[in-house]
């Protein structure tokens, strides 16, 4: 009689990097990425374009950032995170680098 049973350790993870990826609802995420942004954080971002609201949009690697404060596209400024929600950022302005006059 052969013993179907597998050992714990034996088990497949469910639960591996390789299977989220691969599946049709990826939530592949980098765990040994050093660059995890998180509440409070600084970065530095370019001003694109404005929206309806008069906030400025940006682009942070995989993220849209939504500026709070004066900005006008083409600013080069420092961004104080208030929120993240998926790939969205919400922040305030904390300093203005460079003016696009």
């Amino acid at each position: 009689m052969v013993n179907r049973r597998r050992k714990q350790s034996e088990k497949e993870d469910l639960y591996r990097t390789d299977f989220h990826r691969l599946s049709s609802y990826p939530t592949y995420r980098d765990t040994n990425d050093k660059t995890m942004l998180s509440q409070g954080d600084l970065i530095k971002v370019t001003i694109g374009n404005m929206d309806e609201n008069g906030r400025g949009l940006a682009l942070y690697k995989n993220y849209k950032v939504f500026v709070k404060g004066e900005v006008y596209p083409g600013d080069k400024v420092n961004v104080r995170i208030e929120s993240i929600k998926g790939n969205t950022i919400i922040g305030t302005v904390e300093q203005v680098e460079e003016r696009n006059s």
